[in-house]
């Protein structure tokens, strides 16, 4: 169960962070290498900072991290709000629909995606330099998933179930830093440089 942290622990790390190795400058480095373009909103950035703030702030209060990724949700729903204004009464499930029937959004712009697929290509070439002997060259197997259909399905239950928890949620620095990143994809998408 988390606890109020005494004025004497306030800037100690929370030990949970001690397990995953390295240290606060580390931490740091990973949350400032997230960055939101330059032409999104003022608003946007400026939010964005706030999420990435209570991130390095999540060193000394883990609980913070579950935190960050809810707020990066909300996050993404007011880049949608702003990047589609006259729509005010949307919910965060017709503003995603928006922004990818007008292509938008693209799967390729989230790294993760791309260190997925890259993966995928290495091991299926892999397999095939060992299978090279026969006769027959297996085909990819490897699901071509709509990932903007599952986007569009996915964040809106996401952000719900921590607008609406059912229970105390504690996430992972990991999960944080990735949602943090997803988040930053999706808006520099939204807002790409000219």
């Amino acid at each position: 169960m988390e606890s109020l942290r005494t004025i004497d622990e306030i800037q100690k790390p929370d030990e949970r962070n001690l397990i995953w190795g390295g240290t606060i400058k580390d931490h740091y480095a990973d949350i400032a290498s997230i960055h939101v373009n330059s032409t999104a909103p003022e608003e946007v950035r400026s939010y964005f900072v706030t999420v990435q703030n209570l991130c390095v702030y999540a060193w000394f209060s883990y609980d913070f991290y579950a935190l960050v990724v809810f707020l990066t949700f909300t996050l993404i729903e007011m880049a949608l709000k702003l990047r589609f204004p006259r729509n005010g009464r949307d919910g965060l499930r017709r503003l995603l629909q928006k922004a990818i029937k007008r292509k938008l959004i693209n799967e390729k712009a989230f790294t993760h995606i791309k260190v997925i697929r890259q993966q995928q290509a290495e091991n299926l070439v892999m397999y095939r330099k060992l299978r090279r002997g026969f006769h027959t060259m297996m085909r990819s197997r490897l699901p071509k998933n709509d990932y903007l259909a599952i986007l569009l399905e996915s964040l809106p239950k996401l952000r719900n179930s921590f607008a609406h928890p059912s229970g105390h949620a504690i996430h992972f620095p990991h999960e944080a830093i990735f949602s943090l990143r997803f988040a930053a994809e999706f808006v520099n998408q939204l807002f790409p440089l000219p």
